[in-house]
């Protein structure tokens, strides 16, 4: 099966192939019509990549037509994306708002202090625990899935550029091309806030 699917679809990543058929429990319709679709939509690996983890992540609550339309509203920005895709399910479920939340708060926390401290290696540096128990605790307080922050928040790390070192903890190296990147992520993220203040409102006025 797999041999004959990499040979159909050869211009998809084999590795995506390969986590397609796991995905589908290697259902060949279904495995076939999301390689078609990853086909039809993008042109290159990465964005293979990216249109496969936002539909293995939210696959189950949203269609693939929904997904593929909020990538291209969000320019095909994978962090953007996420967290719009996100703030939709939260819609009808407010853990899921406060998921976001928690990732969205650790986030401007993290991006701030390099855009102003963008020189001093303690703001570039994240130690795994710490992380962890941060987030466990905020997620705990505002009764969120701790596990999905902390999935997604190494996710968005690796977006932001930082890499893991051998002992285990996070690192950021500086050049001038990434701080516009951590810009833009900061000010979406900013973006994202006030539209999460919007929906937290709008969802307590129907509970």
């Amino acid at each position: 099966m797999l041999a004959q699917l990499r040979k159909r679809f050869s211009k998809i990543d084999k590795e995506i192939i390969s986590d397609a058929i796991k995905w589908f429990g290697e259902n060949v319709k279904e495995t076939e019509d999301i390689l078609t679709w990853l086909t039809e939509n993008t042109t290159n690996l990465q964005q293979q990549h990216y249109l496969m983890y936002l539909v293995q992540l939210f696959g189950n609550k949203l269609g693939k037509t929904a997904i593929l339309q909020v990538w291209s509203n969000c320019n095909q920005i994978l962090v953007d994306t996420n967290m719009k895709l996100r703030e939709i399910c939260a819609t009808s479920n407010l853990n899921e708002l406060n998921v976001n939340e928690v990732i969205r708060e650790m986030c401007l926390h993290i991006l701030w202090n390099i855009l102003k401290y963008p020189k001093h290696i303690k703001y570039r540096q994240i130690h795994k625990q710490a992380l962890y128990n941060y987030l466990s605790k905020k997620c705990h307080t505002l009764g969120a899935d701790f596990e999905c922050v902390f999935v997604n928040m190494q996710e968005l790390l690796q977006y932001y550029g930082f890499k893991v070192e051998d002992n285990d903890n996070w690192y950021c190296q500086y050049n001038h091309t990434q701080l516009l990147h951590l810009w833009n992520c900061y000010r979406s993220a900013i973006d994202q806030q006030i539209m999460y203040v919007f929906i937290l409102l709008s969802i307590k006025q129907m509970i």
